[in-house]
């Protein structure tokens, strides 16, 4: 590795070393420069976790993921959106974005950062789980999600926490908490009468009331 591009992979290194887990960074790093990838971090995103645009008109491979999360959401999140950028650099847009081939590739990815064992052993258990058949995002999966969440430093209010009758806010609307359907929950939007079916994995944003 030349000076110029040490320099660069130590820059890499301390932008990500207080996002990811110390002992994935340089792997992580080493991605961002072997693949010229704009890597940025959205710390105000509220939606989505991670994004991968494709270059066009020139410009190189684009990644951004959600700046809040905890070290290893963080890891999963990129390594997610690292598999979107070689499976598209080896199918184009000829794959669905989350088939077979994507999921390979998220497998093949995350293979040394698991057998190097660094890893707790319940994120280890739970990512090898979900690599078996990853879905389009990690908070689908209910194993992952909650193995995941033990790593914030803030336990924010599931809907699954709250009563029947319990009022709160979510995404901008105001509901109150009905009845039981598996993983969701019946809601209404107070405001416009409509009825939702809510993840009860979905953290809340404010709880106006609880019974």
């Amino acid at each position: 590795m030349s000076s110029l591009n040490a320099e660069k992979f130590n820059r890499f290194c301390n932008q990500l070393n207080s996002f990811l887990p110390a002992q994935a960074v340089s792997y992580v790093a080493q991605f961002i420069m072997e693949n010229n990838v704009r890597f940025t971090v959205a710390k105000k995103r509220k939606s989505k976790l991670g994004d991968y645009r494709q270059p066009f008109n020139g410009k190189s491979h684009q990644i951004s993921v959600k700046g809040d999360l905890n070290p290893y959401a963080f890891l999963v999140t990129t390594i997610h959106e690292f598999a979107h950028l070689t499976t598209f650099e080896k199918y184009g847009n000829r794959v669905k974005s989350h088939g077979a081939e994507w999921k390979a590739e998220f497998k093949e990815l995350f293979k040394p950062l698991i057998e190097d064992g660094f890893l707790p052993e319940d994120v280890t258990l739970a990512v090898s789980n979900y690599l078996k058949n990853a879905k389009a995002s990690s908070c689908a999966d209910e194993p992952l999600y909650r193995v995941l969440r033990r790593y914030n430093i803030e336990q924010g209010v599931l809907v699954e926490h709250l009563k029947k009758g319990a009022i709160f806010e979510l995404k901008g609307k105001r509901f109150e908490l009905g009845k039981k359907l598996r993983k969701r929950y019946e809601c209404v939007d107070l405001d416009s009468g409509r009825l939702y079916r809510v993840l009860g994995l979905a953290e809340v944003d404010k709880v106006l009331k609880n019974i």
